[in-house]
Order: structure tokens, then sequence, then C-alpha cells
């Protein structure tokens, strides 16, 4: 029998500080209920390493590399592999004494859907830096430059304050309307790696700035009424808004909905953080009326931890 071993990595949101994130500023991260699961087995009959992605019991991404050199050998998608591929160099980069032995098979089963922006990508560096015995900070930069947010998040028991090179710090967050919060999907997923190119490229941001931003996370991690809670949200939105050169999302699109929405991650893209008194059947009806069927309640999605 093959020998087999399995891991886990969570996916994730940020509540607040995007795009300033990047910059140091405080953030706060949130891993979710659902992520990925990778089983590894090795003492196959193959001469390559076989990869298969599976999500809601269906195959969805396939490759097969050297187990030599990690080049592909046959891939269901060509990008994805080459990536693979990239992910296991980069590995060998960080432990040279590390080996992929020929007839490893690699499965592994994404818990929501891969274009809903839950970390698809950075659970993926999580569960190869577990199994490789590598740092999955140092490995995720490597590959994908971003925040490390998510690669926080992806081994974390509850929500997290997060500062970039920080130590991550435990947070609980008791929002005792948490029953009023929903989170939705925009119906588009945005290319996070693309966002955060361009970001660091065109915007100059003050030390005031992320000072300004990290107090807020501050405010959030406090707040205990939902009015403060809707107030938060609109500093927030207007803050990134003004950074960005882009009217909140609630101003664009929901105008004349009854409570606030906020963008989480970057704008225009993946979820929205939705605070109101409605229930949820009368949410669930003003954005179906808009074409959104994808609504989540908070409690239902979001990891809590019990005490910090």
């Amino acid at each position: 029998m093959p020998f087999q071993s399995t891991y886990h990595a969570n996916g994730k949101l940020l509540l607040t500080g995007e795009y300033l994130v990047l910059h140091g500023a405080k953030a706060i991260a949130l891993p979710l209920k659902v992520g990925q699961q990778l089983t590894v087995s090795e003492g196959n009959h193959s001469d390559m390493a076989q990869w298969r992605a599976y999500y809601d019991g269906k195959l969805w991404f396939s490759c097969d590399l050297s187990s030599v050199d990690f080049s592909i050998l046959n891939t269901s998608h060509q990008d994805k592999g080459e990536l693979l591929s990239k992910i296991f160099r980069t590995i060998k980069s960080l432990n040279p004494e590390f080996e992929l032995k020929a007839g490893t098979r690699f499965e592994t089963a994404l818990e929501a859907n891969p274009e809903w922006g839950f970390g698809s990508s950075s659970t993926l560096v999580s569960l190869l830096s577990q199994w490789a015995g590598v740092d999955s900070f140092r490995l995720n930069e490597l590959v994908f430059k971003g925040s490390g947010f998510d690669i926080a998040c992806a081994a974390a028991d509850g929500p997290i304050f997060y500062v970039r090179t920080n130590p991550v710090e435990p947070l609980v967050l008791n929002y005792t309307f948490s029953d009023n919060l929903f989170l939705l999907y925009s119906g588009q997923k945005k290319k996070t790696a693309k966002e955060v190119s361009s970001f660091l490229k065109e915007i100059i941001v003050s030390e005031q700035l992320i000072r300004e931003m990290s107090v807020l996370s501050g405010e959030f991690a406090v707040c205990r009424e939902q009015y403060e809670f809707n107030n938060l949200i609109k500093l927030h939105e207007e803050m990134i808004g003004s950074l960005i050169g882009q009217k909140p999302v609630k101003e664009q699109y929901f105008a004349d909905f009854n409570g606030e929405i906020k963008s989480l991650g970057a704008w225009g893209g993946d979820f929205y953080l939705v605070s109101t008194q409605l229930p949820f059947s009368e949410v669930k009806k003003y954005f179906v009326n808009k074409g959104l069927t994808i609504l989540f309640k908070w409690d239902d999605l979001i990891l809590k931890r019990q005490k910090a």
C-alpha cells in the first residue's frame, strides 16, 4: 500500500486594509471554514508525479510532472501547470535537499468554488509548504509577491491582525450583530496578482495613510454596535476609494440598499460584506434582483476563535 499523508489549509477574506496591507498597514484577516485539502501518496507505480485537483467531486485540473526537473509532461490547463511547476522549482531552491519521488500522487479537494477568490492559490502554497517542510511565507513571496495575509489565514484558527513581516496576532471579533452580516459574491473573480502589481506601480502611499488604516483596523476589532460598524465601513470605503480613484461599491451599484456594503480585497471583484438590519430573506431577494445569487451568512463562513 502507498504511504499517504493529508494536510488542510483555510481559505481567506480580508476585512480591512486592502491594498494598504501591502505597505505595512495593520489589517484584519479572516480565515474561513472552507479551504483546501491535500492528500499525498508515495510509492505508486509510475515514473512521474501526478497531480489531480477536485472540486465538488469532479476533476477540474490535472497535471503530470517530471520528478527530476518538475517539467510538465501532460496537463489539462497550461497556465496552471506552469504555475505548479514553478512552485515545485521554488521549493527546490528553498530546500536543495528536496526530492520529488517518482510515483508520488497529489490529490487536492477544494471546499469552495475556485472562482470565489477564497484562496485556491494561497492554500495550495500552504499545503505544499506543510508537505515539503519549507517556509510558506517565503514560498508565497517568491511565487506570488503578495502581502502574505492569505498564507497567515491558511494556518490560523480564527481572525487575526496581520502586519506584513510581523508575527501574526490572534484576534477575537465579538460582533453581537453577526446575524446581520452577510457575504455576497460579486459574480466576478479578480486576478489578485494583477491587481497587486498594478497598485504597486501606480499609487504612492503616505505613512500617514498607513497609520490611519492601522487605527481603523483597530476600531473594527473593538467595535460592539452595528451602527458604529456601519460608520467604520463608510470611512474605510471612502479612504480606499480616494486612494485608488474609484467610487465605493454601494455608491456604484447598490445606492438604494438599506444598509452598508464593503469591498473585501481588490475592489470590484470577489466578495462584498453586507451589514444591514434586513432579514436574510429580504437581503437575498434584493441581490437576486440584481443578478447576484451567492450569499452567505457571516457565521456560516467565518472561522471563529473561541478565545485569544
